[in-house]
């Protein structure tokens, strides 16, 4: 990546971005997205049920006991060669590392309890060079973080202290967590379905690169809690506030000291994964008195620190080191570092379905929990499996898995259950985002034997359905996004998607980091890319499904099989093309009229009003154009830093340029409010405007203030952030 934009995309998607494998098209009727029944833990029985999970205090390891059939298709062992996936994984990333300029990967393949390949490439350090050792380099994995909270949550279920279906509201302190009588309760189920409806903020707050900077769990919730937009239950919207509140609520009826704490006494140590932890390395001595008391965890250890891969970005020409990104407060939504070793471990445990080397971290009701959707989608489709993706290979293999970022590192972990396959891969470079999606489906396509299938054709041409292609046409923005402010507008801006249709009759789909082409599925309402190439841009990787009102008429809104957010149909003033086209037009008004300054005294004798009216607009026009100049290049910086979206939050330029917005808006309103002070007749030592002039002063201004309210529905006109 150095297009910006699809990098600050998928930030802006923290964690779980794309799971990588494409997703066949469904053939039967498209079902709309509701809860599925509960799946809960059986209620304890003396004969066969584990025991509960005692509490934190009095933890330990459960030994292997007879663990009940998950309900599946039966794996087929076929083994898998360890040499083949050696050779065609050095072949692969190799390729892939000096394409994307990756500096350092960590690899895990295993088969049920036999690891395959557990192999580092490239360098985790530079001063001094490094090579990645996966046995002992340490690699930031994002959001497949989450995929432990997850477990966490589940071992309560079981033990009987959380219900799938009760109220988080009730396992969570007052004073972090505020009722919100407007909407329904807000259940667990929600959480690990990502459908309570939370906004998602995280521009200046989600990564910190200051120690002094860290707060704890509950200040970060108190201060950065986002606003709940719709009831939970209905569509999913990727969370990683939702993600965060559960590990709190897990770790507060467990009784644990805070999350890292809770994960290191119920699976880490459990688990043997000595290298993997949710704690990060700071100096004490620098965290505020206030952060410190609230219950900051303790950082972490040196031994581990010592063995921390550095995130890098590519500057074009050589790798950079960069900071270690802090989330600490969102330690259970993205902020494990672990080493492909350990995560070999930890895939045989899911495998195992809860069970391996002699320990149990969870019994067969949650093991079938993380394969069964919570909400019914379409075939395949992801219904988020109790916090986990699922999906199909285009082979019709079930899969389910997560994918993980930060500022600097991306990490993807993929599981087979048919082929008792799993896959774990993570880079320490901003621009390994394609690598980490294309390997496990590659990985899986070498294994199966498959070839690259031929595009596919589109079954109509436009001009035979041109009153349906025409219903899909417009802007969509996603609803993973802030819905107010300059965070607001800036994420809408980021988050708009075009979909159009050509004379083939493809659906032309385009997005900041590119444009992808879909061809119709045999269900009206869905598509699916024509090219199947886990390489290309990261939109074209999805299906679409499109939604319609009851009655007929356009689109209102399509999901993707990722299913992290919905993309609802927005009006001509929220497209990203309106805006720019009215911006350029604001541009050439403004300079019109300071090309007037060269003219000024050769009018023949404006009234005193008049005379102040145009001073006035030289000096309006002068500010708009400063405050667009500010912001395109702040917006052009971003390319050579793009984790500046996230880290300067929000930045002096672009407040200034929303200040400077917020003057000129007040000019513009001044003139309109002593508009009729330009119209008044002449004085006998004045001549005053023609009338063209009066009109042309009259609608200057009012196209002036037409632009300023679009930006204010835009929330633009919002400085403070």
């Amino acid at each position: 990546m150095r297009r910006p934009s699809a990098r600050l995309i998928a930030l802006l998607s923290t964690g779980c971005l794309v799971l990588g494998l494409s997703l066949p098209a469904m053939a039967a009727t498209p079902v709309p997205p509701v809860e599925a029944p509960p799946v809960e833990a059986a209620p304890p029985q003396a004969s066969s049920a584990p025991n509960p999970i005692p509490r934190l205090a009095r933890a330990a390891p459960r030994r292997a006991a007879p663990v009940a059939e998950v309900t599946e298709p039966s794996p087929v062992n076929r083994p898998v060669s360890p040499e083949d996936i050696e050779s065609f994984t050095d072949a692969t990333v190799s390729a892939l590392m000096q394409r994307d300029h990756v500096l350092g990967v960590t690899v895990a393949v295993v088969q049920g309890a036999t690891p395959l390949l557990i192999k580092g490439y490239g360098y985790d350090r530079l001063t001094p060079r490094r090579p990645v050792d996966a046995r002992t380099s340490l690699f930031r994995i994002g959001s497949i973080t989450k995929t432990f909270t997850w477990i966490a949550v589940r071992q309560e279920i079981e033990a009987g202290r959380i219900q799938l279906n009760g109220p988080v509201a009730a396992y969570l302190p007052e004073d972090i967590f505020a009722k919100d009588r407007r909407f329904k309760p807000i259940r667990m189920r929600d959480l690990m379905a990502h459908t309570a409806g939370f906004e998602d903020t995280s521009l200046g707050h989600l990564f910190r690169l200051e120690d002094e900077r860290i707060e704890s769990t509950d200040t970060y919730f108190r201060r950065h809690a986002p606003q709940r937009l719709r009831e939970p239950g209905s569509f999913a919207t990727y969370s990683n506030y939702g993600a965060a509140l559960a590990a709190r609520a897990a770790a507060r009826t467990a009784e644990a000291k805070d999350v890292p704490t809770l994960m290191e006494a119920r699976i880490f140590r459990p688990l043997g994964l000595a290298s993997t932890t949710l704690r990060e390395p700071y100096d004490p001595a620098l965290i505020h008195p206030n952060a410190a008391a609230e219950g900051l965890p303790a950082p972490m250890p040196g031994g581990l620190s010592d063995r921390l891969s550095q995130g890098f970005i590519w500057d074009g020409a050589t790798f950079r080191a960069q900071p270690f990104d802090h989330a600490l407060p969102m330690a259970g939504a993205l902020g494990a570092s672990t080493t492909a070793a350990d995560m070999a471990r930890y895939m045989s445990l899911l495998l195992g379905n809860g069970s391996f080397d002699g320990v149990t971290l969870f019994g067969p009701a949650s093991a079938q929990a993380f394969r069964s959707p919570l909400l019914t989608m379409p075939k395949g489709y992801n219904g988020w499996a109790s916090g986990m993706r699922i999906g199909e290979t285009a082979h019709g293999l079930k899969i389910y898995g997560h994918t993980g970022a930060t500022l600097w590192f991306n990490a993807n972990i993929i599981l087979v259950p048919e082929r008792n396959l799993g896959i774990f891969i993570a880079a320490n470079t901003e621009t390994g985002d394609t690598l980490t999606r294309a390997y496990p489906e590659l990985l899986i396509q070498h294994v199966e034997g498959s070839v690259t299938p031929a595009p596919r054709q589109p079954p109509q041409t436009y001009a035979a359905d041109r009153a349906y292609f025409d219903s899909l046409r417009g802007a969509y923005v996603s609803t993973r996004r802030a819905y107010g402010g300059l965070e607001g507008a800036v994420t809408r801006l980021i988050n708009t998607v075009e979909v159009d249709a050509d004379a083939q009759g493809r659906l032309i789909v385009s997005a900041p980091d590119g444009s992808s082409a879909y061809v119709a599925a045999a269900a009206r309402g869905f598509f699916i890319p024509q090219e199947a190439n886990p390489l290309g841009p990261q939109i074209g990787s999805d299906g679409l499904h499109f939604l319609f009102r009851p009655e007929g008429g356009r689109a209102t809104a399509f999901e993707t099989s990722a299913n992290m957010a919905r993309y609802e149909r927005v009006g001509w003033a929220h497209r990203p093309s309106t805006l720019y086209n009215l911006t350029a037009l604001m541009l050439g008004s403004c300079v019109l009229v300071l090309m007037g300054l060269s003219r000024v005294g050769q009018r023949d004798h404006p009234t005193e009003a008049q005379v102040a009216a145009t001073w006035i607009s030289y000096a309006t026009a002068a500010v708009w154009i400063l405050a667009i100049a500010l912001f395109n290049t702040w917006r052009q910086g971003l390319s050579g830093d793009p984790s500046a979206l996230f880290t300067h939050w929000p930045s002096g330029q672009l407040q200034m340029a929303s200040w400077l917005a917020v003057l000129a808006s007040l000019a513009t309103l001044f003139q309109l409010g002593s508009l009729y002070r330009v119209y008044e007749e002449a004085h006998y030592h004045a001549d005053g405007w023609a009338m063209w002039q009066k009109a042309a002063h009259t609608a200057l201004n009012i196209g002036w203030l037409c632009y300023a309210i679009l930006l204010m529905s835009w929330g633009a006109l919002t400085p403070w952030g």
